[in-house]
């Protein structure tokens, strides 16, 4: 009996061979990639925004923190993990919520090395305090604290406190700090990348301007995080307090000097951090 001969294709048909010429839906490689791209920024933005020991930023860091500033919100929502846990453990010790707030926020400063609580006061000290652009800037880089930045301190740090205590379930608190801590911190990139420093040397320059596509990253990801932890309605009127927050901060950065600094970074994220808790007591 003859032997069958296998039909063989026409030379125009391609071979079959399982995954010729098809591209992979998943690239493992391309995926680590991006991974490890993630975890670098969010190593740098915790090494910058916190006190946290993961290394020193070494001579790169200028662009390195640039590009880490995508990971910022991250950063904010591990702070908020914290200062929910601090209050748990208060209430479940049998703290009040007022005393639980306290070590709640305590604990977020404590890991945050109080970098923006400083902002916060040299920017207030210089805005209100300053006779003109070089005066203004003059306080701001001074390390002492005057009249005005105490009681801006003591304001935000009340009105956080207070908040935050009025919530009284841990596990309301510990979503509305995670929101409020992540979002505030997405809008520094945003100052970043669209104002210029206003002095020659200092935080802002060394820090570097984020390419667009980081800030929009860190948008993205700051408001995900407060729609997820307070809502689509309380998160919504969040994200719009915040933006006003970073539209007025920015007019009067402009306005006082020209431009902005790490101090007005800092604040920035006090005024943002402080709309969000506003707006999580009024509507939770």
């Amino acid at each position: 009996m003859a032997a069958r001969k296998k039909p063989s294709l026409p030379p125009d048909v391609p071979g079959t061979e399982p995954g010729d010429g098809d591209d992979p839906i998943f690239d493992a490689a391309e995926a680590g990639e991006i991974l490890s791209g993630w975890w670098d920024d969010l190593c740098v933005a915790t090494v910058f925004l916190t006190r946290i020991p993961l290394g020193a930023l070494g001579k790169e860091a200028k662009g390195a923190v640039a590009a880490s500033m995508r990971a910022f919100p991250l950063v904010g929502a591990v702070l908020g993990i914290a200062g929910g846990v601090v209050y748990g453990l208060s209430a479940w010790f049998g703290l009040s919520p007022l005393p639980s707030a306290f070590l709640a926020l305590a604990a977020v400063v404590v890991l945050s090395g109080a970098m923006h609580e400083d902002g916060l006061a040299d920017t207030v000290d210089g805005f209100i305090g300053g006779s003109d652009k070089k005066n203004r800037l003059a306080i701001m880089h001074d390390s002492f604290i005057g009249a005005y930045g105490v009681l801006a301190l003591i304001f935000s740090v009340g009105i956080r406190v207070v908040i935050l205590a009025s919530l009284t379930d841990p596990g309301r608190v510990a979503a509305v700090m995670i929101a409020a801590l992540a979002v505030s911190r997405a809008s520094l990139p945003v100052l970043a990348s669209n104002m210029k420093p206003a002095r020659r040397s200092g935080l802002a320059v060394s820090a570097g301007r984020p390419s667009q596509d980081r800030v929009y990253a860190a948008v993205a990801l700051g408001a995900a995080l407060t729609l997820l932890f307070l809502g689509p309605v309380a998160g919504l009127f969040a994200l719009l307090a915040v933006a006003a927050a970073i539209v007025a901060m920015m007019a009067l950065s402009r306005h006082f000097v020209g431009g902005y600094t790490g101090d007005i970074l800092g604040a920035t994220q006090q005024v943002c951090e402080v709309a969000v808790l506003l707006v999580a007591a009024a509507a939770l």
